[in-house]
């Protein structure tokens, strides 16, 4: 290797290490941390549940909205303007909503936060990861960045918790905002950028490097089956987190207690990046994910006996071990499937595609999982409903194992 290749290689890996703090923060005391919210949420606006899971719904719908844009210009312009913006707006986001009055605002001022996450986090990060390192190692990156994300998932809610027991909704709110800007912003401002040249050659993938469109591949199947499993995969996921920490209040856990179990769940999503990114190089990425979504539907199913005396400190646990170490599953071979199935071009904009189709179905699980609750007051079917969409994403996944498992002029006879 020469002197070039080993500089680029340590500076690509300075890009791993800078983004993965980023992640770790930005997710942590946003998206991670919605669950911790609701209790004092509908306290100080006297809401419902349904209208308190309104706030998640905007967050993630403003967050998947904006992922194909980022996606989009991290393919076309300079990667440092559009995930420091994201940086910024994901702060002010959150200090405009610790100066709300009523539930509307405060909904308004968390979709600009989302809208910024999404410009600032995973679709970029992803895609900047992708050019720096080359494809043999960019499954460990991927794990670094979802590790972080998982980290983040364990120290930043019990710190919000904490903040809001002592200083209130709105202060935490103002302390979350400032560690962004101070931490986050600066950090985009010096990593966010491209290397001068790709890590190396795209040959292996899919499809020709240089040879297919956006066009090209919305017309492919396997890029919807891609998207189906996503989407599935990640409406039961989102569901089953935003609903953890008020279901275990509701069922006589403290707040500290669920904070716990929620934090629980990330670390346990921090072993699982490195367990099932080590299975998934002896097992392909799309055995992995099948095993791994059988076992996030029976992990979810084990929430059921939380409220039971005898029970429901082990159920818990066994929530936290089986579904934790599978939650980021999707998000870490996802992208591998993708470059697999449709190759490097234009990777940012269809990673950021498929991730808004996905993400604008999965945005509404919260809110479904609140009306099922205000109309059952119980959680029991919005559990089975998250276990059997989990257990339903098998059926694409299969689908797309075989599709890019058969030849070439099958795959093209089958494109619309």
């Amino acid at each position: 290797m020469t002197a070039t290749a080993v500089s680029v290689s340590r500076q690509g890996w300075r890009v791993v290490l800078g983004l993965s703090v980023v992640l770790c923060i930005c997710f942590g005391l946003t998206l991670n941390a919605l669950g911790i919210l609701t209790v004092p949420i509908l306290a100080a606006f006297r809401c419902s549940h349904e209208e308190v899971a309104g706030v998640a719904t905007a967050f993630l719908l403003a967050m998947t909205l904006a992922m194909p844009a980022a996606g989009w210009l991290i393919d076309r312009v300079p990667a440092r303007p559009v995930m420091v913006g994201g940086a910024l707006a994901a702060a002010l986001g959150y200090l405009l909503a610790a100066g709300c009055e009523g539930l509307t605002g405060f909904i308004a001022a968390l979709a600009l936060g989302g809208a910024g996450i999404g410009l600032c986090t995973y679709v970029p990060a992803v895609t900047l990861v992708s050019r720096w390192i080359p494809p043999n190692k960019q499954g460990l990156a991927f794990g670094i960045l979802l590790a972080a994300v998982a980290l983040g998932g364990m120290i930043f809610p019990l710190l919000l918790n904490q903040a809001i027991a002592a200083f209130g909704w709105r202060v935490a709110l103002r302390l979350a905002a400032a560690v962004i800007l101070g931490c986050c912003v600066p950090l985009l401002f010096w990593l966010a950028r491209m290397p001068a040249a790709p890590a190396s050659d795209t040959a292996g993938h899919g499809m020709e490097a240089g040879g297919t469109g956006i066009g090209a591949a919305l017309r492919s199947g396997g890029f919807w089956l891609w998207t189906a499993m996503l989407l599935l995969i990640t409406l039961s996921s989102l569901a089953v987190l935003m609903a953890l920490v008020p279901y275990l209040v509701s069922i006589g856990y403290s707040s500290t207690q669920a904070a716990s179990a929620n934090a629980g769940t990330a670390a346990a999503t921090l072993v699982g990046n490195l367990l099932f990114g080590a299975l998934s190089n002896r097992f392909g990425a799309e055995r992995t994910l099948m095993f791994g979504s059988l076992a996030s539907a029976a992990g979810t199913l084990f929430l059921l006996a939380a409220g039971d005396p005898a029970l429901g400190t082990a159920a818990v646990v066994a929530f936290v071990v089986v579904w934790g170490t599978t939650f980021n599953l999707a998000n870490q071979l996802s992208p591998t499937l993708l470059l697999e199935a449709m190759g490097p071009a234009n990777f940012g904009s269809l990673l950021g595609i498929g991730n808004l189709l996905a993400g604008l179905a999965s945005a509404f699980g919260p809110q479904g999982v609140g009306y099922l609750v205000d109309a059952t007051h119980a959680y029991t079917w919005p559990l089975l409903a998250c276990a059997a969409l989990m257990a339903a994403a098998l059926l694409p996944l299969g689908l797309l194992h075989r599709a890019r498992s058969a030849p070439a002029t099958t795959l093209a006879a089958s494109c619309p």
